[in-house]
Protein backbone atom coordinates (compact mmCIF):
# COMPACT_ATOMS: atom_id res chain seq x y z
CA UNK A 1 0.00 0.00 0.00
CA UNK A 2 0.60 3.64 -0.62
CA UNK A 3 0.26 5.46 3.15
CA UNK A 4 -0.79 2.96 6.50
CA UNK A 5 -2.83 5.53 8.58
CA UNK A 6 -2.28 4.38 12.32
CA UNK A 7 -5.86 5.47 14.29
CA UNK A 8 -7.62 5.42 17.36
CA UNK A 9 -10.65 7.21 18.60
CA UNK A 10 -9.17 7.24 22.31
CA UNK A 11 -6.82 9.99 20.73
CA UNK A 12 -9.80 12.32 20.44
CA UNK A 13 -11.73 11.26 23.70
CA UNK A 14 -8.75 11.05 25.80
CA UNK A 15 -6.01 13.01 24.23
CA UNK A 16 -4.36 15.83 25.46
CA UNK A 17 -6.87 18.60 26.16
CA UNK A 18 -4.80 21.10 24.27
CA UNK A 19 -4.83 18.87 21.35
CA UNK A 20 -7.73 16.37 21.37
CA UNK A 21 -10.49 18.42 19.66
CA UNK A 22 -8.89 18.14 16.18
CA UNK A 23 -8.82 14.41 15.95
CA UNK A 24 -11.97 13.07 15.35
CA UNK A 25 -12.75 15.88 13.07
CA UNK A 26 -9.84 15.67 10.73
CA UNK A 27 -9.79 11.40 10.28
CA UNK A 28 -13.82 12.60 9.11
CA UNK A 29 -12.13 14.70 6.80
CA UNK A 30 -9.78 12.64 5.71
CA UNK A 31 -12.68 9.45 4.74
CA UNK A 32 -14.46 12.40 3.26
CA UNK A 33 -11.98 13.14 0.82
CA UNK A 34 -12.25 9.70 -1.31
CA UNK A 35 -8.61 9.23 0.21
CA UNK A 36 -9.56 5.69 2.57
CA UNK A 37 -11.59 4.41 -0.94
CA UNK A 38 -9.53 1.56 -2.40
CA UNK A 39 -6.07 -0.14 -0.97
CA UNK A 40 -3.35 2.83 -1.65
CA UNK A 41 -4.55 4.16 1.66
CA UNK A 42 -5.32 2.23 5.02
CA UNK A 43 -6.35 3.16 8.52
CA UNK A 44 -4.67 0.68 10.98
CA UNK A 45 -6.16 0.55 15.41
CA UNK A 46 -2.88 1.01 17.29
CA UNK A 47 -2.00 -1.09 20.39
CA UNK A 48 -0.11 0.87 23.16
CA UNK A 49 4.07 0.24 23.23
CA UNK A 50 5.42 -1.86 25.10
CA UNK A 51 6.44 -0.92 28.41
CA UNK A 52 10.24 -2.62 28.32
CA UNK A 53 10.39 -0.34 25.31
CA UNK A 54 9.10 2.78 26.81
CA UNK A 55 10.78 2.00 30.21
CA UNK A 56 14.68 1.80 28.34
CA UNK A 57 13.86 4.94 26.57
CA UNK A 58 12.72 7.14 30.16
CA UNK A 59 14.48 6.81 33.52
CA UNK A 60 13.37 5.28 36.18
CA UNK A 61 11.79 8.85 38.06
CA UNK A 62 9.62 9.87 34.89
CA UNK A 63 8.17 6.63 34.49
CA UNK A 64 7.47 6.92 38.56
CA UNK A 65 5.62 10.45 37.67
CA UNK A 66 3.67 9.39 35.20
CA UNK A 67 2.27 6.82 36.79
CA UNK A 68 2.13 8.65 40.34
CA UNK A 69 1.95 12.32 39.34
CA UNK A 70 -2.06 14.04 38.73
CA UNK A 71 -1.33 15.77 35.83
CA UNK A 72 1.00 12.89 34.33
CA UNK A 73 -1.39 9.89 35.63
CA UNK A 74 -4.49 11.17 33.43
CA UNK A 75 -2.33 10.56 29.67
CA UNK A 76 -0.54 7.86 31.02
CA UNK A 77 -2.28 5.72 28.67
CA UNK A 78 -3.11 7.56 25.59
CA UNK A 79 0.59 8.89 25.32
CA UNK A 80 1.48 5.07 25.62
CA UNK A 81 -1.12 4.37 22.66
CA UNK A 82 0.31 7.58 20.84
CA UNK A 83 4.00 5.80 21.19
CA UNK A 84 2.74 2.90 19.78
CA UNK A 85 0.82 4.64 16.47
CA UNK A 86 4.21 5.41 15.70
CA UNK A 87 5.52 2.45 16.51
CA UNK A 88 3.40 0.62 14.31
CA UNK A 89 3.77 3.13 11.40
CA UNK A 90 7.25 3.24 11.59
CA UNK A 91 7.39 -0.92 11.63
CA UNK A 92 5.28 -0.81 8.99
CA UNK A 93 7.59 0.93 6.67
CA UNK A 94 10.28 -0.63 7.86
CA UNK A 95 9.36 -3.90 7.12
CA UNK A 96 7.90 -2.57 3.87
CA UNK A 97 4.29 -3.46 4.40
CA UNK A 98 4.00 0.39 3.59
CA UNK A 99 6.12 3.05 1.51
CA UNK A 100 4.84 5.83 3.64
CA UNK A 101 2.61 6.03 6.78
CA UNK A 102 0.92 8.86 8.69
CA UNK A 103 0.55 8.21 12.50
CA UNK A 104 -2.21 10.32 14.33
CA UNK A 105 -1.52 10.51 18.33
CA UNK A 106 -3.70 11.92 21.34
CA UNK A 107 0.08 13.19 22.94
CA UNK A 108 2.69 14.90 21.45
CA UNK A 109 6.49 13.64 22.04
CA UNK A 110 9.40 16.17 21.09
CA UNK A 111 9.30 17.88 24.10
CA UNK A 112 10.15 14.28 25.89
CA UNK A 113 13.11 13.88 27.39
CA UNK A 114 15.08 10.76 28.70
CA UNK A 115 14.02 12.23 32.56
CA UNK A 116 11.62 15.29 31.62
CA UNK A 117 8.55 16.23 30.10
CA UNK A 118 6.56 19.38 28.81
CA UNK A 119 4.44 20.91 26.43
CA UNK A 120 1.85 17.92 25.90
CA UNK A 121 4.56 15.29 25.68
CA UNK A 122 5.43 12.68 28.00
CA UNK A 123 6.87 9.91 26.14
CA UNK A 124 9.20 10.59 23.32
CA UNK A 125 7.34 8.39 20.45
CA UNK A 126 10.29 8.88 18.25
CA UNK A 127 13.36 7.94 20.22
CA UNK A 128 11.20 4.60 20.84
CA UNK A 129 10.22 3.65 17.20
CA UNK A 130 14.05 4.31 16.34
CA UNK A 131 14.76 1.94 19.40
CA UNK A 132 12.83 -0.50 18.17
CA UNK A 133 14.01 -0.02 14.43
CA UNK A 134 17.65 -0.26 15.48
CA UNK A 135 17.08 -3.65 16.92
CA UNK A 136 15.68 -4.58 13.33
CA UNK A 137 18.83 -3.85 12.17
CA UNK A 138 18.33 0.04 10.84
CA UNK A 139 20.79 2.41 12.06
CA UNK A 140 20.29 6.02 10.60
CA UNK A 141 17.77 7.97 10.47
CA UNK A 142 16.37 11.24 9.36
CA UNK A 143 14.19 13.58 11.63
CA UNK A 144 12.58 16.97 10.32
CA UNK A 145 10.26 18.54 12.93
CA UNK A 146 8.54 21.07 11.81
CA UNK A 147 6.69 21.75 14.80
CA UNK A 148 7.46 25.78 15.67
CA UNK A 149 8.46 24.37 19.35
CA UNK A 150 12.54 23.68 19.38
CA UNK A 151 11.94 19.27 19.74
CA UNK A 152 14.29 19.72 23.16
CA UNK A 153 13.64 16.07 24.24
CA UNK A 154 14.69 14.71 20.74
CA UNK A 155 17.72 17.36 21.16
CA UNK A 156 18.61 15.65 24.36
CA UNK A 157 18.32 11.58 23.49
CA UNK A 158 20.13 12.19 19.84
CA UNK A 159 22.57 15.19 20.39
CA UNK A 160 25.77 13.41 20.26
CA UNK A 161 24.08 10.34 17.81
CA UNK A 162 25.78 11.37 14.52
CA UNK A 163 23.32 8.25 12.97
CA UNK A 164 20.72 11.31 13.39
CA UNK A 165 20.32 13.92 11.43
CA UNK A 166 17.99 16.11 13.18
CA UNK A 167 16.45 19.13 10.97
CA UNK A 168 14.63 21.47 14.06
CA UNK A 169 12.61 24.48 12.74
CA UNK A 170 11.79 26.70 15.58
CA UNK A 171 11.22 30.56 16.11
CA UNK A 172 14.56 31.61 17.59
CA UNK A 173 15.68 34.34 14.89
CA UNK A 174 18.97 32.37 13.97
CA UNK A 175 19.40 29.12 12.92
CA UNK A 176 22.62 27.14 14.46
CA UNK A 177 24.69 23.81 12.36
CA UNK A 178 26.44 21.65 14.32
CA UNK A 179 27.69 19.30 10.89
CA UNK A 180 29.85 17.63 13.47
CA UNK A 181 27.07 15.83 15.22
CA UNK A 182 24.26 16.28 12.42
CA UNK A 183 22.36 18.92 14.37
CA UNK A 184 20.33 21.52 12.30
CA UNK A 185 18.33 23.94 14.25
CA UNK A 186 16.60 26.34 12.00
CA UNK A 187 15.60 29.80 13.50
CA UNK A 188 12.59 31.42 11.15
CA UNK A 189 11.64 33.43 14.17
CA UNK A 190 7.56 34.29 15.17
CA UNK A 191 5.89 35.59 12.13
CA UNK A 192 7.35 33.20 9.24
CA UNK A 193 5.02 32.90 6.48
CA UNK A 194 4.77 30.29 3.62
CA UNK A 195 7.50 30.93 1.40
CA UNK A 196 10.38 31.64 4.38
CA UNK A 197 9.18 27.97 5.55
CA UNK A 198 9.26 26.29 2.14
CA UNK A 199 12.77 27.44 1.22
CA UNK A 200 14.30 26.97 4.62
CA UNK A 201 12.84 23.62 3.90
CA UNK A 202 14.26 23.49 1.42
CA UNK A 203 17.55 24.16 1.92
CA UNK A 204 17.84 22.16 4.92
CA UNK A 205 16.52 18.51 2.72
CA UNK A 206 19.32 19.84 0.33
CA UNK A 207 22.23 19.50 2.99
CA UNK A 208 20.72 16.29 3.93
CA UNK A 209 20.84 14.76 0.78
CA UNK A 210 24.44 13.27 1.26
CA UNK A 211 23.09 11.64 4.77
CA UNK A 212 22.26 7.87 3.82
CA UNK A 213 19.40 7.36 6.03
CA UNK A 214 16.68 4.33 6.53
CA UNK A 215 13.10 5.97 7.27
CA UNK A 216 12.61 9.55 7.45
CA UNK A 217 10.70 10.62 10.71
CA UNK A 218 8.45 14.01 10.21
CA UNK A 219 7.43 15.60 13.56
CA UNK A 220 4.27 17.68 12.24
CA UNK A 221 2.98 20.51 14.35
CA UNK A 222 0.12 22.47 12.22
CA UNK A 223 0.07 24.68 15.74
CA UNK A 224 2.62 26.70 12.46
CA UNK A 225 -0.40 27.82 10.98
CA UNK A 226 -1.28 31.50 11.54
CA UNK A 227 -4.58 30.66 13.25
CA UNK A 228 -3.36 27.81 15.27
CA UNK A 229 -1.43 28.60 18.75
CA UNK A 230 2.61 28.26 17.40
CA UNK A 231 4.16 31.56 16.37
CA UNK A 232 4.37 30.82 12.50
CA UNK A 233 2.41 32.62 10.28
CA UNK A 234 1.66 29.64 7.68
CA UNK A 235 -1.73 28.98 5.46
CA UNK A 236 -3.05 25.83 4.67
CA UNK A 237 -1.61 26.32 0.90
CA UNK A 238 1.58 25.23 2.69
CA UNK A 239 1.24 21.20 3.78
CA UNK A 240 0.77 19.93 0.87
CA UNK A 241 3.62 21.90 -0.60
CA UNK A 242 6.24 20.54 2.71
CA UNK A 243 5.00 17.40 2.58
CA UNK A 244 5.82 17.24 -1.50
CA UNK A 245 9.21 18.72 -0.74
CA UNK A 246 9.90 15.94 2.11
CA UNK A 247 8.85 13.18 0.21
CA UNK A 248 10.89 14.42 -2.75
CA UNK A 249 13.81 14.92 -1.18
CA UNK A 250 13.57 11.34 0.74
CA UNK A 251 14.06 9.95 -2.52
CA UNK A 252 12.01 6.80 -2.18
CA UNK A 253 12.74 5.62 1.06
CA UNK A 254 9.95 5.67 4.02
CA UNK A 255 8.44 8.88 5.34
CA UNK A 256 6.28 8.34 9.00
CA UNK A 257 4.89 11.32 9.45
CA UNK A 258 4.29 12.00 13.20
CA UNK A 259 1.30 13.83 14.21
CA UNK A 260 2.58 16.58 16.91
CA UNK A 261 1.15 20.12 18.48
CA UNK A 262 -1.92 21.87 16.99
CA UNK A 263 -5.36 22.51 18.25
CA UNK A 264 -7.42 24.13 15.78
CA UNK A 265 -10.26 21.42 14.13
CA UNK A 266 -10.91 23.25 11.05
CA UNK A 267 -6.56 23.72 10.64
CA UNK A 268 -6.32 19.41 11.25
CA UNK A 269 -9.29 18.94 8.94
CA UNK A 270 -7.42 20.85 5.96
CA UNK A 271 -3.81 19.85 6.63
CA UNK A 272 -3.89 15.91 7.50
CA UNK A 273 -5.50 14.86 4.57
CA UNK A 274 -3.22 17.60 2.50
CA UNK A 275 -0.22 15.56 3.56
CA UNK A 276 -1.87 12.15 2.86
CA UNK A 277 -2.42 12.78 -0.04
CA UNK A 278 0.79 13.60 -1.56
CA UNK A 279 1.96 10.76 0.67
CA UNK A 280 -0.26 8.67 -1.62
CA UNK A 281 1.23 10.23 -4.61
CA UNK A 282 -2.10 12.14 -5.58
Amino acid sequence: MKVAVIYHEDFGSKGHSVLKARIKPSFEALARSGLLEGDDVQVFEPEPAPLELVERAHTPEHMESMRTESYNRQYHDVALLSAGSVLLASEMVAGGEAENAFAYTGTAGHHASPGSCWGFCYYNDVVISIMRLRELGLSRFLIVDVDPHFGDGTRNFFGDDRDVYHINFNHQQSSNFDEKNNNYDVGIGFDAGDDQFLSELERSMEMAKGFDFSICFVVFGHDSHADDYGGFELTSAVYAKMARIILEAAGGKGVVFVLSGGSVPEVASKAIPDVISVLAGR
